[in-house]
């Protein structure tokens, strides 16, 4: 059990280092949202704009699996994961499950329709800067839990 908690503490640690990268990114994408022309942006924009959309799948994927690691720590059924996310939220980590699957939704749409409709994905990244900082509260609740119960 104990080597269990060693691994959610380290994924812990990874999210904490990732963090530093997209809360970066996220302050590089800020000024330009919104993107009313595409063809405007410069090399550099659509790097920073890749980056963002990266970091932020990146950081929500570790999110649910650090979710996961400690719903089997807590001896709770881990699949389907919607059952991780009614633990997590009566845990009080996620204000809803709905809000999740909301934000997982506009990541999944943003990473598979990349560049094919800029109108649509204009929204997506003005969506994404929006929830992001529900992505560093939940870390946030994910540490206090930790700390409390494992510590």
């Amino acid at each position: 059990m104990r080597e269990h908690i060693e691994l959610i503490r380290k994924k812990i640690e990874h999210l904490h280092r990732m963090k530093v990268y997209l809360d970066y990114s996220l302050a590089q994408t800020l000024p330009l949202m919104p993107i009313s022309d595409w063809q405007a942006l410069t090399p550099e924009q659509h790097e920073t704009l890749a980056a963002f959309r990266v970091r932020f799948s990146d950081f929500q994927e570790q999110l649910g699996k650090t979710m996961r690691a400690i719903a089997r720590e807590e001896e709770q059924q881990t699949e389907p994961f919607s059952v991780v996310l009614i633990y997590m939220a009566k845990l009080g980590i996620l204000d809803t499950v709905e809000q999740w699957k909301l934000i997982r939704e506009l990541r999944n749409a943003v990473n598979h329709e990349y560049e094919e409709n800029t109108d649509r994905l204009s929204e997506f990244f003005q969506e994404l800067t929006k929830a992001t900082p529900a992505l560093f509260v939940w870390l946030g609740r994910i540490v206090v839990f930790c700390e409390s119960t494992y510590s």
